[in-house]
């Protein structure tokens, strides 16, 4: 069965080991819900802004969960310390929908897909499925690895510890514009190579109608 989806907006983001602007105090104007947000959470908020859409049902990946947050708490048991009850509750692969949910007044459907280094194929697989429920989906997939001495545990060449992309997608009957090829892009986690070739297959076609074929 194929489904085609067509991109109506799209944005990314990523870096080496951090990404520095994410404009929270603007996205996320309560001080105490910002203190509270995971690495993966910041991302997922900031590229909702850049798409425009916080109230559209959201798919997002998220392949390792919260590794900041789940490596703080092994520390913490390891060296005998108090796990920090916000660590705890932002440990689970859930979290960034939670703070999407939150911070947009969003009361609709909101789901995560985690599916190791499918992970970005099957947000778009989902979300061709779900396109013949809803209008419009917003689709995520998002994984911000970096933590303390993540080199000594990096055996997967990956360069970029955080990287993230988005899209504002509906079905259509249209003809297709996009195939994906299952491209590899080295230094960055399988999980997002297949939403990272439609970005730039998207990027690539500019002022086209920018549609994708998703196989089910």
């Amino acid at each position: 069965m194929q489904i085609n989806l067509e991109i109506l907006k799209s944005a990314r983001i990523e870096d080496v080991a951090k990404i520095i602007n994410l404009n929270e105090k603007t996205v996320v104007p309560d001080m105490m819900i910002r203190r509270r947000l995971t690495r993966n959470a910041r991302i997922a908020l900031y590229l909702t802004d850049q798409i425009g859409d916080f109230k559209s049902p959201i798919i997002i990946g998220n392949a390792y969960g919260e590794v900041p947050e789940t490596f703080d708490i092994l520390r913490c048991i390891a060296a005998n310390e108090t796990v920090s009850p916000t660590a705890f509750q932002n440990s689970v692969h859930n979290t960034p929908a939670s703070y999407l949910s939150i911070v947009g007044q969003n009361k609709g459907y909101i789901t995560t897909v985690s599916d190791l280094h499918e992970t970005s194929t099957s947000v778009l697989k989902v979300g061709a499925v779900k396109s013949l429920e809803f209008e419009t989906l917003l689709l995520i997939v998002s994984d911000s690895i970096n933590f303390e001495r993540v080199e000594d545990l990096n055996r997967c060449d990956i360069d970029k510890m955080e990287c993230a992309v988005a899209f504002l997608v509906r079905k259509t009957d249209k003809k297709e514009t996009i195939s994906l090829t299952g491209k590899r892009y080295h230094g960055y986690s399988p999980s997002v190579w297949r939403m990272l070739e439609l970005y730039d297959s998207v990027i690539d076609l500019e002022n086209e109608e920018k549609i994708v074929a998703i196989e089910i």
